[in-house]
């Protein structure tokens, strides 16, 4: 059984892809269930690898999920259970997502004032971007709707975050659509209709749509600088152990991140 490496950094910036959408999912779930990580707080940044279709727990209530997981399939994305909350998100190479890992941060210091404040980071990140009216707050109508969306001009949703917590720490999981592909709106609008939620397809977009010509690999970059300078996070990569060890992730569909994570634990060094 493959075992986490000492990574040599407390506080720790990662980038780029993982490999398949499962192994992407999967990564943050082992690193937050880790038995002998070194590192007290780790950022990882990456542009997916392909299209997916993120559930969650939620998800599975819906007695639509069965149609759900066809309909995301038939379109060409991969339909993982994902560890943190929420509900759906789709996305594919025009998106960001960010994992960040706190291994300080218990049930009882989780909660709003973490989402409140990476939302309200987030934005200023968008911001920077000219012609990004970036907001706090949920838009009518919004896909995995929550109080910490991040719209832009309080139309149209481009940021949303979920958060999951055990007795090691925290995962602060967020995905930032930049380019929403037809492909992407499609499926949000399909899965969307199959599980029983209201969706308002207007409210479906990404950054590139207000700032044209902008790129994942930009709005990462920006994401990574962010928070290597405002965290003082040492650049590194993920051990080894949880990238062959996640890379080895499969099941049946939709795949079930927190399941095989715990059927199959990274073993202590």
């Amino acid at each position: 059984m493959p075992t986490a490496n000492n990574l040599g950094h407390a506080r720790l910036l990662v980038s780029g892809t993982t490999g398949s959408a499962v192994s992407e999912l999967v990564t943050p779930a082992l690193l937050l269930r880790s038995p002998s990580a070194t590192w007290s707080e780790l950022v990882h940044v990456y542009v997916p690898n392909g299209p997916t279709v993120a559930f969650s727990g939620r998800d599975l209530r819906s007695p639509g999920i069965a149609a759900a997981t066809e309909v995301a399939r038939a379109a060409g994305f991969e339909p993982v259970v994902r560890s943190p909350g929420g509900r759906m998100v789709a996305y594919d190479s025009g998106a960001v997502v960010i994992d960040h890992l706190d291994r300080t941060t218990g049930i009882r210091h989780a909660g709003s004032a973490t989402f409140a404040a990476n939302a309200e980071s987030h934005v200023r990140v968008l911001r920077a971007f000219g012609g990004v009216d970036a907001r706090v707050g949920e838009v009518d109508g919004e896909y995995c709707p929550g109080e910490f969306s991040i719209n832009v001009g309080g139309t149209a949703k481009v940021v949303g975050s979920a958060q999951r917590v055990t007795a090691t720490g925290s995962l602060f999981s967020t995905v930032v659509q930049v380019t929403v592909s037809d492909r992407v709106r499609a499926v949000i609008v399909d899965v969307s209709e199959a599980l029983g939620y209201d969706l308002r397809h207007s409210s479906i977009a990404g950054l590139a749509d207000y700032v044209p010509g902008l790129t994942a690999g930009e709005v990462a970059e920006a994401f990574a600088a962010d928070y290597r300078d405002r965290l003082g996070l040492a650049d590194g990569p993920l051990p080894a152990g949880v990238v062959v060890h996640a890379a080895g992730a499969s099941g049946t569909s939709p795949f079930h991140v927190d399941d095989w994570t715990r059927a199959n634990p990274l073993q202590p060094v």
